[in-house]
């Protein structure tokens, strides 16, 4: 790893070739340089990327075409970047994944300031070095989820309370920003409610900082942060709770067998040596298990980072072994473990001794990191072109086929509409929400798409909440199925035609295929008007062209 030096030399002499004056401003401003290279290579990886929006990507940009206060699993923070991002830029790849880049690169400030303060100025840039090299922040600043607005609110407010609660009297500035960041981190996702405890465990784990329990300003900035609650719960309770039913489901009981939740625990933890690279994983390991054996004699910048980081991922880990969780629910614990290994590895901790060489062990967190962050990169291109396409080990494919299944539908519907003569015809979706938002993302007209579940399956995503179109008016309408589809009994019987026009796929590899059928259909007052006696037809026995 190039050096990192404490202070700044002076400038170079004009006599220096370019490459001499190249590696002085390395030497000088390596926080600048590596900030630079990661945001130039992760905008032109989003450029030059060959896959698709995944299914989620589309789904939020979905909602961004219905503003809200609130939506069915996630706060609306979401949905505004998608909307500001694409009015600015059109609604494209690019414009949809931009965000991710600027947000997942210059959340990384607030962990170097962080790192710096805590500790020194090499500590912060080597936070920086560290986390920026890890599949699970490289993926992040590729994909527009709500962990990219979440994971830099989060850690622009682990730097704004430390600053807030390492004086006596917290300043109004940080008391402000902390409570913005707060308040922007929950409109982004619910995790940041966590932020919360977690602050009052460091207060009280720290005896320095105790008396703070106390403080006006710290009660009035946790009250201004959750104040921007308020319009997500009006929202919820005019939708009957929604968001938090189905929040509520992910820690509901899980009946399974214990040698299948040993399995999904098991899997939990391979995510998390992949999240976070083999060899930082297990650093962290190592070093939070000494800080809790010693967490007496920790420093309350180190108890901070323990709080932070060890605390939720036992919580995590622990929920883990009762239930399946997502690779990324320890996200927002690696800022604060990656500034304790960073200061352990370069002797600012009081936790000495961990490792028999610190050099050495630095040396492969980076290396390792940086050979994981280029086989994700590599997974990405190269992978889907492979025998491995399709695989167990292929991550892409949730990132392929819903163009291609887009430009399918789009011919099908473009051909058969010309035969008919059908005019504007409404698109609708029963095949879930994935292909819904993708046909919705990717179709040349970008149409609103509404998803028709069944009648008793109850609000199981956005699309639900929304209202059904009204099938007298359109006519005739076009709709996408899984193949030999068990249909909604009240959009079977909105139409008295159906006529299956075939299946569109596409191969994914080894194998794999995702598939659907489409359906012409006519609405029962659209017969009429044609004076044709017409019966409803279920669709199995339908007559496929």
């Amino acid at each position: 790893m190039p050096a990192i030096t404490e202070t700044q030399p002076s400038p170079s002499g004009q006599g220096q070739s370019l490459v001499e004056r190249l590696k002085a401003s390395l030497a000088q401003r390596p926080l600048s340089w590596l900030i630079g290279t990661l945001l130039l290579v992760r905008l032109g990886f989003i450029l030059s990327s060959p896959v698709d929006l995944i299914a989620d990507e589309s789904y939020y940009w979905d909602w961004s075409r219905r503003l809200d206060f609130g939506y069915y699993s996630k706060p609306p923070m979401i949905a505004w970047i998608n909307w500001l991002s694409t009015t600015l830029l059109g609604p494209s790849e690019f414009a949809v994944r931009l965000p991710a880049a600027l947000l997942g690169t210059f959340g990384l400030l607030w962990v170097y300031h962080l790192g710096a303060r805590l500790f020194s100025y090499r500590v912060g840039v080597l936070s920086v070095l560290l986390l920026a090299l890890t599949p699970g922040q490289t993926a992040l600043s590729f994909l527009m989820t709500i962990d990219a607005p979440f994971l830099f609110c989060w850690a622009g407010a682990l730097y704004g309370f430390w600053m807030m609660t390492s004086v006596k009297t917290p300043p109004l500035k940080w008391c402000a920003i902390t409570a913005l960041l707060l308040g922007l981190g929950i409109l982004s996702k619910q995790t940041m409610l966590g932020f919360f405890p977690l602050a009052g465990l460091f207060l009280l784990a720290t005896p320095e900082r105790r008396a703070m329990w106390f403080s006006g300003r710290i009660w009035s900035t946790a009250a201004a942060g959750l104040a921007f609650l308020a319009p997500v719960l009006i929202w919820n309770m005019r939708n009957d709770w929604i968001t938090l039913e189905h929040t509520a489901s992910h820690f509901s009981e899980n009946s399974v067998t214990w040698m299948t939740q040993f399995a999904r625990f098991a899997e939990f933890i391979l995510g998390q040596v992949g999240v976070a690279s083999p060899m930082l994983w297990f650093v962290i390991v190592v070093t939070m298990y000494a800080a809790f054996r010693k967490f007496k004699t920790l420093t309350p910048g180190e108890r901070y980072l323990v709080c932070f980081s060890g605390v939720p991922m036992l919580g995590i880990l622990a929920l883990s072994a009762t239930r399946r969780l997502e690779p990324n629910w320890p996200a927002a614990c690696y800022p604060a473990a990656v500034i304790l290994v960073s200061a352990v590895l370069l002797g600012r901790s009081t936790l000495n001794n961990l490792f028999k060489s610190r050099e050495k062990t630095l040396s492969r967190c980076w290396q390792t990191g940086l050979v994981c962050t280029a086989i994700t990169y590599a997974a990405v291109t190269v992978v889907p072109l492979s025998p491995l396409a399709g695989s167990p080990l292929d991550i892409t494919c949730r990132l392929r086929g819903w163009e291609t299944l887009a430009q399918q539908f789009d011919d099908v519907v473009k051909n058969d509409a010309k035969s008919t003569g059908v005019e504007n015809p409404l698109i609708i979706s029963t095949a879930g929400r994935d292909i819904t938002s993708g046909l919705a993302f990717y179709l040349p007209s970008q149409p609103l798409i509404p998803l028709w579940s069944q009648d008793d399956a109850g609000v199981q995503c956005q699309y639900d909440l929304w209202p059904k179109p009204d099938t007298d008016q359109a006519g005739a309408a076009y709709v996408i199925t899984d193949v030999n589809p068990k249909l909604p009994a009240s959009l079977n019987q909105s139409f008295a035609e159906w006529e299956s026009l075939g299946t569109i796929s596409t191969e994914l590899g080894s194998g794999r295929l995702r598939e659907y059928e489409i359906f012409r259909t006519r609405s029962a007052s659209a017969a009429e008007a044609d004076a044709i006696e017409r019966t409803a037809r279920n669709p199995a026995s339908r007559t496929i062209r």
